[in-house]
């Protein structure tokens, strides 16, 4: 198997998880970011953490690839 060829893998394993946490969070958390009395910067703080999660799964992915 090609580097790229890992590394390409490690990428597409990503996406899927950011659509799986997509798919899980995305219902209930509309119902929180629209609520009253909800903090305008609930949705950045959600966001923010499933890009490091997906960045710490493309490093450890890759980690492991080689």
């Amino acid at each position: 198997m090609s580097l790229f060829a890992a590394d390409l893998r490690a990428t597409e394993i990503t996406i899927v998880v950011l659509l799986i946490c997509l798919l899980l969070l995305l219902p209930p958390l509309l119902g929180l970011w629209f609520s009253i009395g909800s903090p305008w910067f609930l949705p950045y703080l959600v966001w923010f953490g499933i890009i490091v999660l997906s960045y710490y799964l493309q490093r450890l992915l890759r980690k492991n690839a080689v």
